[in-house]
Order: structure tokens, then sequence, then C-alpha cells
């Protein structure tokens, strides 16, 4: 039988037209998978955008998937963009376009020009730059303050420094400093009050936020500055493969028992951060919410902030914008930081004029400032 199954297969070769017929359907059949394959490529990074802003941190998964570096997704893309161009200019546009809308959607790439961080027109506009304290490796601000300009500084994890800063060196302009909990702002306009907030789903111990009510030359302003805990034990759990709960957790298995304890922590967090919004929606004064919600941008989390506030880096910053973690070992970020959990917000009595992150030093965050223009004075 197997002789002659090698008889057949010598006279088919044997035979040119046989053997054109066999290398053409080859040839069609190979250029099918390999346009099948390069279209699904394309057709993903599409539907990672899709998963990352409308399941996020919903599910342990693609919670996971938000605090990798976003650029693992295109390390094939120079390979398969070379492959492409031997398959039509359709396939190549296609793979072309996905990798855009990957990059300004997905890893959260704004096309602008660096921002000229020019100082505030007074009583038309506020600068504030909110930056986490917390191992900075005793490296200064002072050069990224004296490049934005600020009128108010925001510090998460800076507890008791108000008093510090008062009258420091190179903090003369900041006439009013004050600490309540782990949180100290600085600020050249006065400041009426302060408050810290616990949330109903916040950590009753570490209040997630510290609301500072400021005189900005007779309009009084809210100020949010927020300090949300960090996932970071949940996720080196994850590391040894318990991501793949969010797949593989099939209802009334012991896996889905473990996806359910596992998805408690992120229906936590998504509530506190609704909680911190509809707080922040209800203020009657012209609100900024600044400081480090530990969530990725792009996230659900960040979705719901951005349904009734404005980013300002996505309305008026330059680049991806990323501010964690500061100095890594990591080659896809070249040594950097891959992801942007540092932000400052406004609602709709503001808008962004300009926001700039800082480009380097070696602390575990990197500080952003941005410009706010009041549009409607409070009542």
């Amino acid at each position: 039988m197997f002789d002659r199954l090698l008889k057949r297969i010598g006279d088919t070769l044997s035979d040119d037209d046989s053997r054109r017929r066999i290398i053409k359907g080859f040839k069609t059949r190979l250029g099918f998978l390999l346009r099948l394959f390069l279209y699904s490529y394309g057709a993903f990074l599409l539907l990672a955008i899709l998963g990352l802003h409308y399941i996020g941190e919903n599910n342990i998964t693609s919670a996971f998937a938000l605090y990798l570096p976003r650029v693992l997704l295109l390390l094939p893309l120079p390979f398969l963009l070379c492959l492409s161009l031997f398959n039509g200019w359709k396939l190549l546009s296609f793979l072309l376009i996905s990798t855009f809308c990957y990059g300004v959607w997905g890893m959260g790439y704004q096309m602008r020009a660096v921002p000229k961080p020019l100082p505030s027109s007074s009583g038309e506009s506020i600068t504030v730059l909110t930056y986490n304290r917390g191992q900075h490796m005793g490296q200064s601000l002072q050069p990224f303050k004296n490049l934005t300009h600020p009128d108010i500084i925001a510090l998460q994890e800076a507890p008791g420094r108000a008093s510090r800063y008062l009258g420091a060196e190179g903090y003369e302009a900041f006439v009013e400093t004050e600490s309540i909990g782990e949180f100290t702002v600085l600020s050249k306009y006065p400041i009426l009050s302060s408050e810290l907030i616990n949330l109903p789903s916040g950590p009753q111990i570490l209040p997630t936020a510290a609301r500072f009510e400021i005189d900005f030359e007779g309009q009084r302003i809210a100020l949010y500055v927020v300090h949300v805990v960090s996932p970071r034990d949940v996720l080196f759990y994850y590391r040894r493969g318990a991501f793949l709960y969010g797949i593989l957790g099939l209802p009334g298995t012991s896996w889905g028992k473990k996806k359910e304890q596992n998805q408690v922590v992120w229906d936590q967090r998504i509530q506190e951060a609704r909680e911190l919004r509809d707080l922040i929606e209800k203020d009657p004064l012209p609100s900024l919410l600044v400081g480090d919600l530990n969530a990725p941008s792009g996230g659900a989390i960040h979705r719901i902030f951005r349904k009734t506030l404005t980013d300002a880096h996505r309305e008026n910053g330059s680049g991806f914008g990323y501010t964690f973690p500061g100095v890594t070992r990591n080659p896809l970020s070249r040594g950097g930081p891959w992801m942007r959990i540092d932000y400052l917000f406004c609602d709709d009595d503001w808008e962004p004029v300009w926001c700039l992150t800082e480009k380097e030093r070696k602390s575990q965050h990197r500080a952003v400032t941005a410009q706010f223009r009041l549009l409607t004075p409070s009542n």
C-alpha cells in the first residue's frame, strides 16, 4: 500500500502539468493562510482596544493585561509588515491603520507637538502639578517645577511635609502650604479648608482622597487630590498564572469560584472610582481631580472618570504621557515607564490649556503639570 502511494506521487510529480497544478495550489493555499493570519493580527489589535476600554478591570485577565507594556502586541509587527508587502497594498494599509488605531487609542499616544508651559494668566487660568512623592529616590522636583511654573503643587505620599516647604528655597512663591493625611498641597492662593475623604468602597484606614478648597482670586474652587491603593500584591499573585482564571474560570467549576474571588478586588476598585466621580460631579464649586489613581489609562476605571471629567493629557497633552514605573530594566520601554496612572482631570467649568509630563527623573513616578482655564465662575 505504501509502495503504491509513493508510485502515485512519483507519477504525479513526473508530469509537468500535474506538478504545476500542485505548486500553484500550494501557493494559493499558503497565500490564503498568510493573508488570513495578517488580517487576524490587525483585527486582534482593534479588538485589544475594545477589550481594554470596555472590559478592562471588569475581568481579571484584561485587568492584568492593562498593567503590562502594551508595546508587547507590536513586537511581531516589523516582520508582518514585510510579509504584507508581498500580498498587496490593501493588506499593508489594513495593518498600518490597525497599528495607528492601537497606538492612539490602545497605547494613548497624542499626536501633538510638545506644549510650551507658559505661566498662568492672572484670574483666568491656574497651573497644577501633581506628583506621587513615594520612592522619590532623593531626586529634586525643582527642575520640572521651574519649567512648568505651577500655581499649585499636589503631593501624594507626603504626610506632614507642608511646614518643610513653607519658605523653603525655591518654593517662596507658595505662600500657603497644608498637609492632611498623606496629602500635601503647596499653593500661591489661599487654602480655605481641607478634609479627608473616606469613600464607602475605599479603605477606611487610608482615605482615598482629600478635598482642598482654594480662593482663586475671589473664586472658590475645589481641588481633589487622590491616591488609590496600589493593586501591586494582586498583580504579583497573577504573575504565576492566576490571571488566566478570567478566561478559563467557567461557572460551576473550581476555577470559576477562584475567578469570582479574584474579581472582588477589581469590583471594589471600580465602585470606588464611581463614588469618587459622583462626589466630584455633585460638588457645586469648579473642581479639579489630580493624583495617582493606580489605574492605567485606557481601562474601564479611566473611562469611568472620563464619562464626566476631562483628562488634561488626552485633551491637550503630547506623546504617551507615561508616568510609572520610573526607571526600569525593561527594554520594551527603553528603561522608562510604560503606563499612565497619574492624572489631572477637570469638570465642565474648566478647559485644559496644556499638559506636560516629566521626561526623565530617577523616581518611581513622573510628575505631571497641566494648566486649566476657568470657564464658569462659581456661584
